[in-house]
């Protein structure tokens, strides 16, 4: 079920965006600071987040430097409450079509290990007899994954095999989200999360 974490410091806000996000099926979480939202999303499958334009405005500087790259990891958008109902700022889509935009977003949730910006060159392969290899270079690792470059056209669940070139270490992992190529706002590539075990 795709589930909506919304963030606003106004309890009728809340309650209104609330109100009309579940008004179209879908499951919501709430929260009263952004301050809460890295421990939400660390924990609850999440598919989007929608941010009141009031909270936004009035949270710390620390809050929103810690959580402005957790928001670019899922469809997010502004929202004001008016009396007319709930606005989307910053684009021209409707709530349905923000709703929509969500559903098909696969829902997950951030990683628990601390993640540190790394650049580790690597082959990457899709088999462990590396007959066909893309050299890339890891973005950040940490214990449970890492985010790598990447032009080629992965998908979601797909197994992939990594071999460091700095001391022939062999990691297999599967691809859990992807940054495709000609998005201009951020390097493309995929997000892995190692598999360990047979």
């Amino acid at each position: 079920m795709p589930v909506l974490v919304i963030v606003a410091k106004n309890e009728d806000s809340l309650r209104t965006i609330a109100s009309a996000v579940q008004a179209e099926g879908m499951t919501t979480f709430t929260s009263r600071s952004l301050a809460e939202l890295p421990a939400i999303l660390r924990e609850s499958p999440t598919s989007g987040i929608l941010l009141d334009l009031v909270t936004s405005a009035k949270s710390t500087a620390q809050e929103k430097l810690e959580t402005n790259d957790l928001l670019q990891l899922y469809p997010y958008a502004k929202v004001k409450v008016m009396e007319a109902g709930v606005r989307m700022l910053g684009d021209s889509r409707s709530l349905q079509q923000f709703i929509a935009d969500c559903r098909v977003f696969p829902a997950r949730t951030i990683r628990k290990a601390k993640r540190q910006i790394q650049y580790i060159s690597a082959f990457l392969s899709a088999d462990d007899g590396f007959s066909a290899v893309e050299k890339t270079v890891t973005l950040n690792i940490s214990d449970e994954g890492c985010f790598v470059y990447s032009a080629n056209d992965w998908k979601v669940g797909d197994r992939v095999w990594m071999r460091f070139t700095e001391n022939d270490c062999i990691v297999r992992g599967t691809v859990r989200w992807l940054q495709p190529w000609g998005n201009n706002k951020r390097l493309p590539g995929i997000g892995i999360k190692f598999d360990f075990g047979p």
